[in-house]
């Protein structure tokens, strides 16, 4: 745990560093922040820092420079510092929603963008058929309006008469406009509220259910510009990243409903020097994330603020 002095002075080296690209020596610190210390305090603490992990020394230097655990505590206090709301009041939008906004976030923060999108809809149903089996056990039909018919054998504890069967066949097919919303209630209905219609409108929603996912690249021009010339090999990386399918599944398993860092080997066993800036949003029937990749030497607080104000950003564009 970092005291109050050792977590300031570890802000103070990551946003330096990140200005000057140099190793943060003690007398910078002390010249350009005015610590209420002596220098051999400074020094002290910094040692603390590196015993930590969370900076290191340069061979080339006697400076220090963050480390990836050090980057990874410091947006830890970012998350906290700008909280995050994920869900943007839009109706009937669209994947290009999406895109505009890695559009807009690429533009503005001169940085890859990366949208990627999951659109959840349902197969629209004609017909429901309930067939009775035995008393714990019935086939369901679905019927769709493409002419297209799935079925699946369906059992549970509960005996059941045919009679109740017809009741649920019935009612089902009653409010189809209701399944192909997903959002059939069955509350009002106390002749049936005790049957396992749920379990039944789950296996209907399920098959019914479809996802399709998408993901636009914007920016690609400011990757040139933001990562460093000399390192080609993480140039080529990350070109190599971008252009697999496993950055989409990589974002989406950080999901939350913060702002969260990738960094470095959490991307890639091999690829350090590269950080990923992910952010969720949910619009209407579409979920998804939009996020920046850039080297580990980024602007964190720059990005968090921009990110988490992509609400204002979409109504003003």
């Amino acid at each position: 745990m970092l005291t109050d002095r050792q977590l300031h002075l570890l802000n103070v080296i990551v946003e330096d560093f990140v200005d000057s690209g140099t190793p943060i020596g003690s007398k910078k610190l002390i010249d350009e922040h005015h610590f209420n210390v002596s220098p051999a305090t400074i020094r002290a603490e910094m040692k603390r820092l590196e015993d930590f992990g969370l900076i290191e020394k340069m061979h080339t230097s006697s400076g220090r420079i963050p480390s990836e655990a050090g980057y990874k505590f410091y947006v830890e206090a970012l998350q906290e510092e700008f909280p995050y709301e994920p869900n943007f009041d839009i109706n009937n939008s669209d994947a290009l929603d999406f895109r505009r906004l890695a559009q807009l976030i690429a533009r503005d923060t001169r940085h890859l963008s990366i949208a990627t999108t999951s659109q959840i809809d349902m197969k629209s149903i004609s017909q429901i058929h309930l067939t009775y089996l035995t008393p714990t056990k019935l086939v369901l039909i679905i019927v769709y309006e493409n002419g297209n018919v799935e079925h699946q054998q369906i059992s549970w504890q509960v005996r059941l008469t045919r009679l109740e069967i017809e009741k649920m066949n019935n009612f089902l097919n009653a409010n189809l406009a209701s399944i192909n919303k997903s959002n059939l209630n069955q509350e009002g209905y106390p002749s049936i509220k005790q049957l396992p219609l749920s379990h039944i409108k789950s296996e209907i929603i399920k098959k019914a259910k479809t996802n399709t996912n998408t993901v636009f690249f914007e920016g690609r021009e400011y990757l040139y510009e933001i990562m460093d010339s000399d390192n080609l090999d993480a140039i080529r990386e990350t070109l190599k990243l971008i252009d697999s399918n496993t950055l989409p599944d990589l974002i989406e398993s950080k999901q939350s409903n913060q702002i969260e860092v990738i960094l470095g080997q959490e991307i890639k066993q091999n690829l350090q020097g590269i950080s990923i800036v992910t952010t969720p949003i949910h619009m209407h029937n579409m979920n998804g994330n939009i996020s920046i990749i850039g080297p580990t030497q980024m602007s964190y607080r720059e990005i968090f603020n921009k990110l988490s104000n992509l609400h204002r950003m979409f109504k003003e564009d």
